[in-house]
């Protein structure tokens, strides 16, 4: 029987060029965690139980970060663009507490995706499994052998965006009578901060420059974000005569990009502000414009919350797309492009301050229930 240390300076101190192989490697980590003073007998590993030792799929990536930007302008004749970007916390700092699952499927596993990982707490004890949305949560993602998620396509790529903890303490274990707190912190543990100073046109020689807003910025909450990437081919289809939601009379790829991001926003405020110089009209009447204080975008009341745990709605697949009519002065000609399809959105809107001139006064109050957008499509080409 060789020590742990014995075998260390036998194969690495003792020559020092030449690397330890991969299997070496995970038997020093597995013996140095396992024992740091017992004797140990090593022996090397082969790939199935390397496999099971560092796991066979899947990548997940814990994110922090607070991005800013002086200015980011897009130029066509003239320009347009937005000034002083910040994307962080709320209350300064990073955005963080953000973990991202990566996973391309077999087809038959069950991958965390949508409001799954509520299921998945409920099923450890931290959440309700009787409060309306948590239970509905348990009933759309069980799988039936004690998973929670959805299987897709085999070749798929999913990208599933939500918390690393939660909000919670989930080292410390479940706590009885928690369930309720537990479920406002799961509701809120990921936040975000989108601060722009300015957005506005630029003439083609800078000389003249119109603010169309001034002072935007958005607390806002993450539910969860899920980008599925389609593996069918690289193969189109006519859809012609095809269903509600997807832009007629061309030709779709088989492949798309599918998105659903659940979000809510507590607090949006914006300053509408043209400054441009106008001789003929009062700068009372040209500044400022609408200007907007914590508007609330979420899904808490109506008839559509169930499963929504309050959050707003967006859906939408992004695809290639060709045979695109465009009828130009010479004739008919055919372009490529993007189309962006199958657009839904659900939400409740609070709009608590309206206001216009430089009063401050607010006209009232404005609230927008069950505010549904559904199979919409965009088709975007070059002219």
């Amino acid at each position: 029987m060789m020590t742990f240390y014995n075998y260390l300076i036998a194969n690495i101190v003792k020559t020092p060029l030449r690397m330890p192989s991969v299997s070496t490697c995970v038997a020093i980590i597995v013996a140095l965690i396992s024992s740091s003073h017992a004797s140990a007998e090593l022996q090397p590993l082969d790939n199935d139980s390397m496999s099971a030792i560092t796991g066979r799929a899947g990548l997940t990536i814990d994110i922090e970060s607070e991005l800013t930007i002086a200015e980011r302008e897009y130029v066509d004749a003239g320009s347009m663009y937005w000034r002083d970007f910040r994307l962080g916390g709320i209350g300064g700092g990073r955005m963080d507490n953000i973990r991202a699952r990566i996973d391309i499927t077999d087809g038959t596993e069950t991958l965390l995706t949508g409001f799954a990982d509520a299921a998945m707490l409920a099923d450890l004890g931290y959440l309700d499994a009787a409060e309306t949305d948590v239970a509905w949560a348990i009933a759309e993602y069980s799988d039936g052998a004690g998973n929670f998620g959805k299987q897709y396509g085999d070749g798929d790529l999913l990208i599933h965006v939500s918390s690393i903890d939660y909000g919670m303490d989930l080292l410390g274990g479940p706590v009885a009578g928690d369930e309720a707190i537990n479920l406002d912190a799961f509701k809120s543990a990921v936040d975000l901060n989108l601060e722009i100073g300015s957005i506005g046109l630029q003439s083609s020689d800078n000389a003249v420059e119109t603010d169309l807003s001034r002072n935007f910025s958005v607390e806002a909450y993450l539910g969860y974000l899920d980008i599925l990437i389609t593996n069918n081919g690289n193969g189109f289809s006519t859809t012609v005569g095809s269903s509600e939601g997807k832009p007629q009379n061309i030709l779709l790829q088989d492949s798309y990009i599918d998105i659903d991001l659940k979000f809510r926003v507590d607090d949006l405020d914006i300053d509408s502000t043209n400054i441009a110089e106008n001789t003929f009209i009062s700068r009372q009447v040209t500044t400022p414009y609408l200007t907007l204080r914590d508007m609330r975008i979420h899904n808490e009341r109506g008839g559509d919350t169930l499963g929504s745990f309050g959050f707003a709605s967006f859906k939408s697949k992004l695809a290639a797309a060709t045979n695109i009519n465009h009828i130009l002065e010479t004739g008919k000609e055919y372009v490529d492009g993007h189309a962006i399809y199958d657009i839904n959105v659900r939400m409740d809107w609070d709009l608590p301050h309206v206001s216009f001139g430089d009063t401050g006064q607010s006209i009232g109050e404005v609230y927008l229930t069950d505010f549904v957008i559904e199979d919409t499509s965009l088709v975007i080409s070059a002219h």
